[in-house]
């Protein structure tokens, strides 16, 4: 039986030519409220399950940049869209006028190499950091092939500074382009996030659709829930996931759940707990579609409880020590987990939950992880708005 538990362009330039290479730049009435009994609103985080598919390599429009020398030229023309992950082609640049001596810089982009398409610009520096060195944002193959080239600190583009929910929000790209175009949220009535991953087979794992997992957190289980001594538990692939630099899916729990509906949620740029949280600021404008996966006794009405792993544990404290063999101590406070746990300042405690989402378990887990360092600007508890949708296909 499953006990409900609260969770808490560069160029080269030679005499009388330039030859011009181009890099494309990634680009970029109320839904029904989920109701019932609720709990303090001050209560920051709860519990629940879910499933996902695998990363999605949103597609990006690609537009060709010629760089110029110092002489006259013609301008290069467009160039064809680029699949997701890889540079857009481009068209052929103009010749620049005899006398042509300096190249513009390369603009800064943050395009993944082609081997890699999927996946975020973001996984180089944090497998580097991992290992203490520099190998994959230093590679040749890398951002000596020009891929990358923001997310491994080798330049900032003028996308970076952030704060509005645009591409680079909080100095963040994906790789993955803007994502899908979904228009502003219409409402005007707020609700706000917290968050817990407490490794518990979900109520809507045995209420609804949403697949439980055995201890790999990848094989099918719909056993007893492990939060009541059996051996199913939440699925990795229901972490948090971009699919682009403005929308991420992902799951929740709320107050007398309809298991398996979804709704579209937009940041409205501020905190419930904190009005002027940097990370809340940070993710003004951006969207979520979420799906419901469980129930929380102390989730309140005005709340959803985001599964993101390192979130916080709840009551269930034994759990997901158990199943990541780590110790109580490593996964911080089981209200709000990681980020409740560390200190200082805004970009201190982004690092510190940075450091400490290394501790789990490779793959979509600990991507989620990073995608509340990354995407979500580690906010904690921040405002939104929301209204029910269709499920997206490829959720």
């Amino acid at each position: 039986m499953l006990v409900l538990k609260p969770r808490h362009a560069f160029s080269f330039a030679f005499t009388g030519l330039i030859f011009i290479l181009q890099l494309s730049s990634c680009q970029s009435s109320d839904g029904v409220t989920p109701s019932g009994s609720s709990g303090s609103s001050g209560s920051s985080f709860s519990a629940a399950g879910h499933p996902s598919a695998g990363s999605s390599g949103a597609g990006f429009s690609g537009a060709a940049n010629a760089a110029s020398g110092a002489g006259s030229a013609t301008a290069g023309s467009s160039g064809a869209p680029g699949s997701a992950g890889g540079p857009s082609s481009g068209g052929v640049g103009g010749q620049s006028a005899s006398g042509g001596t300096a190249g513009a810089a390369p603009p800064c982009t943050d395009i993944q190499n082609p081997d890699h398409a999927g996946e975020p610009c973001s996984i180089w520096p944090e497998y580097d950091a991992a290992k203490g060195n520099t190998a994959n944002c230093d590679a040749a193959w890398l951002t000596g092939a020009n891929y990358c080239l923001e997310s491994c600190g080798k330049c900032k583009s003028s996308n970076s500074s952030g704060g509005n929910g645009g591409m680079g929000a909080g100095g963040y790209t994906t790789g993955l382009g803007p994502g899908p175009a979904l228009a502003d949220v219409n409402s005007t009535k707020v609700y706000w996030a917290s968050r817990y991953w407490d490794c518990c087979k979900a109520h809507c794992s045995t209420n609804g659709n949403i697949p439980a997992c055995g201890s790999d957190g990848k094989s099918s289980n719909n056993g007893t829930s492990a939060c009541s001594g059996g051996s199913s538990y939440t699925c990795y692939n229901q972490a948090p996931r971009a699919v682009g630099d403005n929308v991420s899916y992902g799951y929740v729990a709320v107050p007398s759940p309809q298991c398996g509906q979804c709704y579209h949620l937009q940041f409205t740029g501020t905190g419930h707990s904190a009005m002027n949280d940097p990370g809340s600021k940070n993710l003004k404008g951006k969207h979520m579609i979420v799906k419901i996966s469980n129930t929380g006794g102390d989730v309140a009405g005005n709340q959803f409880d985001m599964m993101i792993p390192g979130g916080g544990v709840g009551q269930n404290a034994n759990t997901c020590t158990t199943q990541w063999k780590l110790s109580s101590s490593d996964l911080g406070p089981t209200q709000g987990g990681f980020l409740t746990g560390c200190t200082g300042s805004y970009t201190a405690k982004k690092d510190c939950v940075r450091q400490k989402c290394m501790l789990l378990p490779d793959g979509d887990l600990r991507k989620g992880c990073l995608w509340f360092v990354d995407w979500y600007q580690a906010a904690d508890n921040p405002n939104f708005v929301y209204e029910q949708t269709n499920c997206p296909s490829d959720f």
